[in-house]
């Protein structure tokens, strides 16, 4: 029973957003993505940029934020490509502000446990916390449903 209203509502056919809310989504879409170019371009500016140790810049953390960024474009991409389905572009709102959330409580790990990387964390903190606030700001935008 539950599978098939899941399945009917997905079937519904889409509603177009307004401009304003595309044009919001849009440019959500695009910091993300930038956001997550900028560790894979330039990953060494990205570290001092976010206040990292410099001795923590090596080819282990360049690839763990290398995946940190290709995540970035993915969850941007996916804005993008709902930008012309109302519910579909609502629950990429969600899935956004969960990301940024649950980044957010992995940042305050090294806060609380004193381990060195207290701007870093801080910087990064000050990332995720702003996304979060950003896609619920997102939420509270007039929706047609």
């Amino acid at each position: 029973m539950i599978q098939l209203a899941m399945g009917a509502a997905l079937a519904a056919e889409p509603v177009e957003p307004d401009e304003g809310l595309k044009v919001y989504a849009s440019s959500l879409a695009a910091g993300r993505i930038v956001i997550g170019l900028a560790p894979i371009v330039a990953p060494e500016a990205s570290m001092q940029l976010l206040g990292f140790p410099v001795e923590h810049d090596n080819p282990t953390g360049r690839m763990v934020a290398g995946l940190f960024g290709t995540r970035d474009i993915a969850l941007g991409a996916i804005v993008l490509a709902n930008l012309d389905d109302e519910r579909a572009l609502r629950r990429t709102f969600l899935l956004n502000l969960c990301v940024d959330l649950a980044d957010a409580a992995v940042i305050s790990i090294p806060l609380w446990t004193d381990a060195g990387i207290d701007t870093g964390a801080q910087r990064s903190m000050a990332f995720a916390l702003g996304g979060a606030t950003a896609w619920t700001l997102g939420l509270t935008l007039p929706w047609s449903w």
